[in-house]
Formats: C-alpha cells, sequence, structure tokens
C-alpha cells in the first residue's frame, strides 16, 4: 500500500481508505471496528485543526464503545477528547476525560494507556505521575467511569 502523506491529496487518500474500511465495518456488523475507525478518522480532523468535526467522530465512537462495553476502547476514545477539549481550551472537560481514562486503565490495568498517562501528567506538570491521577480522581468523586 502506498505511504499517504499529511499532504491534502495524501489526506484525502487516507480518509477514503478509512471509509471504506467504515462502510465494511458496518455492513459486517463489526461494532468493534467501527468504533476504532471513527477514532482514527477523528484524528484525521485532529490534524487538520477540525476539532469539532474531530470531536462528533470521538463522541460517535464513545458511543459504541460504550455499548458494547470496550473498556480498552473507550481509554483510548477518551484520551483523544480529552487533547481535543485541551486544544479548545476546555481544560475541565479535559481533565475529567483524563481522570475516566485513569480509572478504566487502573480497573483494567491496561499498562499502555497508564503509560501514555504517566506522560501527559509529565507535560502537563501534574506532579506525581499516576498518584496525580489518583488525587484527582479521588477529589472528583465517583469510583468508575
Amino acid at each position: 500500500m502506498p505511504r499517504c502523506s499529511n499532504s491534502p491529496k495524501g489526506m484525502r487518500r487516507r480518509r477514503h481508505t478509512i471509509d471504506q474500511s467504515l462502510k465494511i465495518q458496518r455492513e459486517i456488523g463489526d461494532k468493534a471496528g467501527e468504533g476504532t475507525t471513527l477514532n482514527n478518522i477523528s484524528q484525521i480532523y485532529d490534524a487538520r485543526g477540525d476539532y469539532e468535526t474531530a470531536l462528533t467522530y470521538l463522541q460517535q465512537s464513545l458511543k459504541i464503545r460504550q455499548e458494547i462495553g470496550d473498556a480498552a476502547g473507550l481509554c483510548a476514545t477518551l484520551f483523544n477528547m480529552g487533547h481535543i477539549y485541551w486544544q479548545n481550551e476546555q481544560e475541565q472537560a479535559a481533565v475529567e476525560a483524563w481522570v475516566t481514562v485513569y480509572r478504566l486503565a487502573k480497573r483494567i490495568n491496561l499498562a499502555q494507556v497508564l503509560a501514555a498517562l504517566t506522560q501527559l501528567a509529565n507535560s502537563l506538570g501534574l506532579e506525581g505521575e499516576l498518584e496525580g491521577w489518583e488525587a484527582l480522581s479521588q477529589q472528583m468523586g465517583g469510583e468508575d467511569a
């Protein structure tokens, strides 16, 4: 498969390929694949700076992942939603999304997500890395997403 660049033409080619994948997943009833693909489409719009459209795709992905109980998928989608909220200067919504990710990842011991949250804590200046997410989780109340 030819490599797609970040040029407008490359982005269109990538989007066309993903749209074909989404169509097939819907036809065969692959909800997990559909949720992943919607999440991937959101990243194309995020890269373009079209955060509103990216968030729309992420919300669709979130709904599907909640319906099928895909905790790992929820983590990916909510993590990306947090970044878009942050980019839109909606810090509270971003932190709420990331704390939900922390709670889910901790519950199912999803090491890759916990590592990403550690890096995010460092870049945000959140002291204590995962302990910082735990403290925020306790401050926000509630146990699980």
